[in-house]
């Protein structure tokens, strides 16, 4: 089998594959990048980016759920005070890599695993199973190829006060006394602002999103205990946002926390997720998605506390409003944005920009030379939201006639928009942990 894509997705997809014994089996990882297990969401080295999960909940095993706790314990300097806590994010790296490291030891006669270190360009299948190409010039061949490629941000027309909210770079580019505007105010906001402020930025900082919603902190909470008949399956937003809301206020009567709600629902996201129709996901993106996402997706307490500290001294500020165009002047940028509250567009004069509107909203835009080829070719579809691809239950693409390939799968971020809830670790370990089971299983 190939795996595509060393990121979280496809260190984990590999590292349930090679947990079955089958006497045949042989994974061969292809990443381009020396490092496995960074990606997006695990290539910062900040010791100020946090996981967003409790460390007890981060293995990457769902019959295992003290595995990474035990493996921090063994192999990390880096303290962290208790499986409740939120541990660096690099430090998550170097458990997913550690997941793989036991394969790479074995004797090569004996070696299940083998580790390309090149850019996949191109699937095709064939009459015996899947071939992948590479940017080298070579070509693998395998009985499956599963597509892991995770995130992909979106792209806009570099300029030299334009930066990667992604990534860790920017910074030395300006003086610490410079104004930055953000574009966006959700996680990705959050890690670019204890980034500044970490290297002693003192300049104003200005978030600008649609709505000016920003993520909320997580606090201990124990889940609702919720049956799935409790879930109103197959309704619409309008019904499933008040059902919220009152089971909320329900709650929150009896002295608990909202929170405790959120977390007893994400058992169902998927199932409920599904059980939508094509018009009430998209209403719920167009008008709901903000408000799931701070609530659903929230910060650690220390990195809420830093955001909210900066907010309160004023350097921070996190505004609602559309930014509508940018005017370069010199060195610096003037941003043009309408605000929520009024119709008439304003301006903030910035020295950086910093682009953090998360993931790619359209994969039919991507830049990943593999996901244009299979697009381009017929071999995949997007989803009909245009999230990512399209995907049945068990994972395999859908071609552009809609069969169903039983060679070519998918998995992760990717596959949001048969899933919707696919982005996190504990999400996709269940989804990778499946897909080995089922691939394995049928295998003689």
């Amino acid at each position: 089998m190939i795996v595509v894509g060393g990121g979280a997705s496809g260190v984990l997809t590999t590292a349930h594959l090679l947990r079955h014994r089958h006497p045949d089996l042989r994974v061969t990882l292809v990443e381009k990048s020396r490092e496995l297990g960074a990606g997006i969401a695990y290539g910062t080295s900040h010791p100020d980016h946090l996981l967003n999960v409790r460390a007890a909940n981060m293995s990457a095993y769902p019959d295992d759920p003290d595995h990474f706790w035990r493996w921090v314990g063994e192999h990390s300097s880096i303290h962290c005070p208790d499986a409740q806590s939120f541990a660096p994010r690099r430090l998550y790296r170097d458990y997913l890599a550690d997941l793989l490291s036991p394969h790479l030891v074995q004797r090569p006669g004996s070696r299940r695993l083998a580790i390309v270190q090149d850019e996949a360009v191109g699937i095709t299948e064939t009459g015996e199973g899947a071939a992948v190409h590479l940017n080298g010039g070579g070509r693998l061949n395998a009985d499956i190829a599963i597509l892991a490629t995770g995130n992909e941000g979106p792209k806009l027309p570099p300029a030299p006060w334009r930066f990667d909210g992604w990534f860790d770079a920017g910074p030395a580019a300006f003086s610490s006394d410079a104004d930055v505007v953000i574009v966006g105010t959700g996680l990705t906001m959050a890690d670019r602002v204890l980034s500044l402020l970490h290297a002693g930025h003192r300049g104003r900082i200005t978030a600008i999103s649609r709505r000016g919603l920003s993520p909320h902190a997580h606090r201990p909470v124990q889940p609702l205990r919720l049956d799935a008949a409790d879930i109103p399956y197959g309704t619409g937003i309008t019904y499933l946002t008040r059902w919220l809301r009152r089971l909320v206020a329900e709650h929150q009567r009896a002295g608990g926390d909202w929170r405790a709600v959120v977390d007893g629902l994400r058992p169902y996201t998927q199932p409920l997720w599904r059980s939508l129709s094509q018009e009430a996901r998209r209403r719920f993106l167009r008008h709901a998605r903000a408000w799931w996402d701070i609530h659903r997706h929230r910060m650690a307490p220390d990195a809420a506390a830093r955001i909210e500290a900066a907010r309160r001294t004023g350097q921070l500020a996190i505004v609602a409003g559309r930014v509508t165009g940018f005017d370069p002047r010199g060195s610096r940028v003037t941003v043009r944005y309408t605000a929520r509250t009024g119709a008439s567009e304003r301006r903030i004069d910035a020295d950086a920009v910093f682009e953090c509107r998360g993931r790619a909203a359209d994969v039919t835009a991507t830049e990943n030379p593999i996901l244009r080829q299979l697009l381009a070719e017929g071999l995949v579809r997007p989803d009909s939201l245009g999230l990512g691809l399209d995907v049945g239950l068990d994972c395999g693409v859908l071609r552009a006639d809609g069969t169903a390939s039983h060679r070519l799968f998918a998995v992760g971020p990717i596959t949001s928009g048969t899933f919707w809830e696919i982005v996190a670790v504990p999400d996709i370990r269940q989804q990778v942990a499946k897909l080995a089971r089922n691939l394995l299983e049928a295998s003689p």
